[in-house]
């Protein structure tokens, strides 16, 4: 249709009921009026009172025996709403809701009991709202009594800016509380801080004193709202009159409409596709009869009125200051407003966290984003012809081109990191979303992330990139009054040892120096860095010779695995330093020179030729570990333990010139050595203390059992603990011990299980629990050598076959592309009718993190107690040093510390098993120390209630007759699963 409609209700034709509303056929039963005046919307009750009571003997859609104008004005109507008939039921219903209120009538508002959201993501979302610690808190579902006490918890620590430690078992929601009751509080918060900062403006601006005028500013610019600055200055406060409200000379105008442009007259009027609506005629009126002369215009000087303080035209004015504010507020708000960062094990534990952020209502009203490394995110292809790594091929590929154009490099990809925006992106997106977008778009994901990290409302990244202080600087993560929250955090004592623990090598040392050594060639190209570098190479130079020098020391110590060691105590280690001019009396001027070195290396690496950044990390990691031990004039020196280690790496063919291979002896071979100095921290508390900055510090896991060990190891203080119980029903979870085979209790550690007879005997038990276990079991032992050697022992004696025959029989990989082929297979296989068994190893990758629910893991088998391995010199000097210091800092014992950390990696693989409220799985601790109270003290809560002494034999295990029988308890459930299926 190109023409216009002219719709005029000044025709008695048009009068009959049914005209006023016509009812659209869509379904919605939207009612549109096409009467602008204001005494026919007064009297819309009236016709619809009368279409009732006429029950439509005028239809508009009958025109035979209409005029032939109103059949026109029909046939338009039609075209342009496609109504096709009107519905009686649907008007009957507007006829009741128009009797209430006629807002009703042209807006129906539909029932709901609950508050719903459309998101952007995933659609409609259903809200819950809780009043949790003074907070409102929106959660998608009904949150179970344990997530209500870890939002009470996190919120409260939040507000008081105080430490929180929440352990909460798997499967209770732990995740979604955490996230839910932080972003709660912070956008609480914001709302806060903008309704503080838009009173600030009305003493500045009186004249923006106005009804919805602070909330419109408060509101930050990127969350969507109806609400327009001509539509708060439109709106009159109670008792004014509009700001568009003129005098008449013959009396106030009785249209109320407001025209934002003024009348012209006699102007043409483009084509479109609307209903132009006159005026009806009033009874008595001659505003539209042609007969009559209209009135003769006033003078101007009559027409312009009294100049007022309030015109229109300053009133847009104000739109556009309005407008300014709140984008100002946005921006101080969101300069002031604390960031969460959200720190996870790996990727793929924070693709779980990132899923359940997009089921919440505050994805899409915050901004995110998810930090991570080049070998993960960089999309360009790696050459390793031409670069040794990405880190490399980065560094080179955004070299500037010119000096005075720095964004063209030679990276397409970097160039365009700009077109990640928080408007572009979706409101939730994980790395694998990330790096897809990236590709689409030429952009790089790894800079384009990062940029977004300082407009962003919660930030997810690896935990290490908040622990590591290395990580953190290069990334320009500062967290300092900004909330930090770890996810699974059971291991966050090792973690921060782990960080504080440098390895240096005698090699590493040489090749850096060759490196700067070629750099100093370039004199012209570096002098403003060649003095940091002369500087460098001289230490660098004496760190050479001091290994030198350590050799004697090293080399009279025994051979024990391919490795020699010789511990030094702290004080005569650094006395062996400052003999070589690298010790805490130059450690000063080595942090300069490497602290500005690198800073150019990050920042224009362009005449640095041939430097790659394995010599920049070097020289961190060798800033960070002699920083924190010469800290405080040395207050931490004793918290590290220096080891130099022999590491015999294999033998190597000493060649004189002509020789062949075969004319060799064994004394022509050479053993090939590498140095390496471990500077081992044992303090983790010094790593710790550089988050203090944070407002708020939150540990969460489901196996953080004993919370003491955490408040002295990490010298923290945590005031806020919970440890809440299991959401899981009693009935359905079995716990038991398995003490022995037929030949009387075994104990299942590494060396008890070195003999034939117990490897048979634990995989005949295993080989029970899959005849009764329907679809997946796990299986966890303490070492990857063990599992060699039971693999290996099986399939000599036939077992293997047996279980392969019973199940689809996988292991865990250590290799990272291995390990995703092994799951994918396993996923693929569990849910079939043969399902899938699964050996995987005490902290290992199947046991941190990753999620097995419903029948992915109906039975998880947990053989022996893991304890570390008291030969490493890692975990014996630990135990010394917790005895040493265990009245002083009131750390555990030596003995207890080790117990600790066996029950903490026992408890991450027990809780693979039951995933969520509906789940449903058995647990079996093999091993008959289980029998002893000692045992089993540090279980985790929700493990010691569900076993109390269901402890059995090899017999005892499977039968029917007993009813805590693991085959009981399958049968019950499987009965259970089919009822539950036949009733959804």
């Amino acid at each position: 249709m190109s023409t216009n409609i002219e719709i005029s209700d000044d025709d008695d034709s048009f009068n009959g009921p049914g005209l006023t509303g016509i009812l659209m056929d869509d379904g919605k039963h939207d009612i549109v009026s096409i009467s602008s005046d204001e005494e026919a919307q007064m009297s819309v009750m009236d016709e619809v009172d009368e279409i009732s009571r006429n029950q439509f003997k005028y239809d508009v859609s009958d025109d035979e025996d209409l005029p032939e104008v109103t059949i026109q004005k029909n046939k338009a109507i039609k075209s342009l709403f496609q109504s096709k008939k009107t519905r009686d039921n649907g008007i009957a219903k507007k006829v009741q809701q128009n009797k209430a209120n006629i807002t009703t009538y042209f807006a129906p508002i539909p029932v709901a009991k609950k508050e719903r959201r459309i998101s952007p993501v995933e659609g409609p979302k259903v809200v819950f709202n809780k009043m949790i610690a003074g907070v409102n808190v929106k959660l998608p579902v009904n949150p179970y009594g344990s997530q209500i006490a870890l939002m009470s918890k996190i919120i409260t620590g939040i507000k008081k800016g105080e430490n929180c430690i929440l352990e909460s078992p798997t499967g209770s929601g732990k995740t979604l509380a955490l996230l839910c009751g932080a972003l709660a509080w912070q956008q609480q918060e914001e709302n806060r801080l903008s309704q503080i900062q838009a009173q600030q403006y009305f003493t500045q601006h009186p004249e923006l004193k106005k009804e919805g005028v602070a909330d419109y500013i408060s509101t930050p610019v990127h969350q969507k709202t109806d609400v327009t600055p001509e539509k708060l200055f439109s709106k009159n406060n109670f008792g004014e009159k509009s700001i568009y409200y003129k005098p008449e000379q013959n009396g106030e105008c009785s249209n109320t409409r407001q025209e934002k442009t003024p009348y012209r007259e006699n102007s043409e009027e483009e084509a479109t596709n609307l209903v132009n609506i006159h005026k009806r005629r009033r009874v008595g009126s001659t505003e539209f009869d042609d007969d009559v002369i209209p009135p003769v215009p006033k003078t101007p000087e009559k027409v312009i009125p009294v100049a007022k303080s309030e015109t229109p035209e300053s009133v847009r004015g104000l739109y556009g200051l309005v407008e300014n504010l709140r984008v100002r507020t946005s921006m101080l708000v969101g300069s002031s407003l604390p960031t969460i960062y959200y720190g996870a094990r790996t990727h793929s534990q924070l693709k779980q966290v990132i899923k359940e952020f997009r089921r919440t209502s505050y994805c899409g009203d915050v901004k995110m984003t998810l930090l991570s490394s080049r070998d993960k995110s960089c999309i360009k292809e790696l050459d390793r012809r031409v670069w040794s790594s990405k880190n490399d091929m980065c560094r080179a590929c955004i070299k500037p081109q010119s000096s005075s154009k720095r964004e063209n490099t030679n990276c397409k990809y970097y160039d365009n990191r700009t077109a990640f925006t928080h408007n572009s992106l979706p409101p939730a997106f994980d790395l694998e979303d990330l790096v897809e977008i990236g590709v689409e778009r030429d952009a790089c994901p790894y800079y384009g992330a990062r940029a977004l990290a300082k407009t962003a409302h919660i930030v997810f990244c690896p935990y290490n990139y908040l622990i590591d202080p290395s990580i953190r600087s290069s990334l320009s993560i500062n967290l300092a009054k900004n909330i930090v929250i770890i996810d699974e955090a059971h291991n966050i004592e090792g973690i921060c040892r782990d960080v504080a623990t440098v390895s240096i090598t005698q090699n590493q040392i040489r090749n850096s120096l060759k490196e700067l050594e070629t750099v100093m060639t370039y004199t012209v190209s570096n002098q403003d860095v060649m003095h940091f570098i002369e500087c460098l190479v001289r230490n660098l130079k004496d760190w050479n010779d001091w290994f030198e020098h350590q050799k004697p020391l090293v080399n009279q110590q025994p051979v024990n695995n391919n490795e020699a060691v010789h511990l030094w105590e702290a004080h005569n280690f650094v006395n062996t330093l400052n003999n070589h001019n690298i010790g805490s009396v130059h450690y000063s001027e080595f942090k300069r020179n490497s602290s500005n070195f690198c800073r150019r290396l990050r920042e224009d690496p362009r005449t640095l030729y041939g430097v790659t950044q394995a010599t920049g990390t070097l020289l961190e990691s060798m800033d960070m570990a002699l920083g924190f031990m010469f800290r405080g004039d040395c207050q931490y020196l004793d918290d590290y333990k220096p080891a130099l280690v022999r590491q015999v790496t294999g033998r190597t063919k000493v060649l004189s010139n002509n020789e062949s291979w075969r004319a060799s002896s064994f004394n022509d071979w050479i053993t090939k050595d590498e140095l390496v100095l471990n500077l081992l921290c044992m303090n983790p508390g010094i790593v710790m203390e550089e988050l203090q900055t944070a407002r708020c510090i939150a540990l969460a896991s489901g196996t953080l059992t004993p919370l003491s060990s955490l408040h002295s190891e990490l010298a923290t203080s945590f005031p806020h603990c919970v440890t809440p119980n299991h959401v899981i029903p009693a009935d359905r979870v079995w716990v038991g011990t398995l003490y022995g085979d037929a030949t009387g209790p075994q104990s299942y550690s590494s060396a008890g299980l070195r003999g034939g007879g117990a490897m048979r005997a634990l995989g005949a038990s295993v080989l029970r629990v899959c005849t009764v276990t329907p679809h997946g079991v796990l299986c966890f032992l303490p070492s990857y050598s063990l599992l060699d050697r039971l693999v290996a022992d099986w399939q000599e004696t036939g077992l293997w076959d047996r279980l392969t025959q019973l199940k689809n029989v996988f292991c865990e990989k250590r290799r990272d592309s291995e390990h995703l082929e092994t799951m994918d297979s396993f996923y693929r296989t569990v849910g079939t009718d043969k399902g899938a068994l699964l050996f995987a190893v005490y902290r290992g990758k199947v046991s941190e993190g990753m999620d097995f629910k419903d029948h992915q893991a109906r039975a998880v088998i947990c053989v022996g107690i893991p304890y570390p391995n008291t030969f490493d010199c890692a975990v014996d000097s630990k135990m010394k040093y917790n005895d040493k210091y265990v009245s002083d800092r009131q750390l555990l014992t030596g003995k207890e510390w080790l117990r600790v950390q066996a029950y903490r990696a026992l408890n991450q693989a027990v809780g693979r098993c039951v995933r969520h409220r509906g789940d449903w799985g058995a647990v079996l601790l093999v091993d008959s120390r289980y029998r002893q109270e000692y045992y089993t003290e540090h279980l985790s809560k929700w493990v010691k209630n569900f076993l109390g002494n269901n402890h059995h034999s090899y017999e005892s295990l499977i039968g029917k007759h007993n009813q805590n029988s693991l085959e009981a308890f399958m049968d019950k459930m499987k009965i259970v699963q089919e009822e539950e299926s036949s009733n959804t």
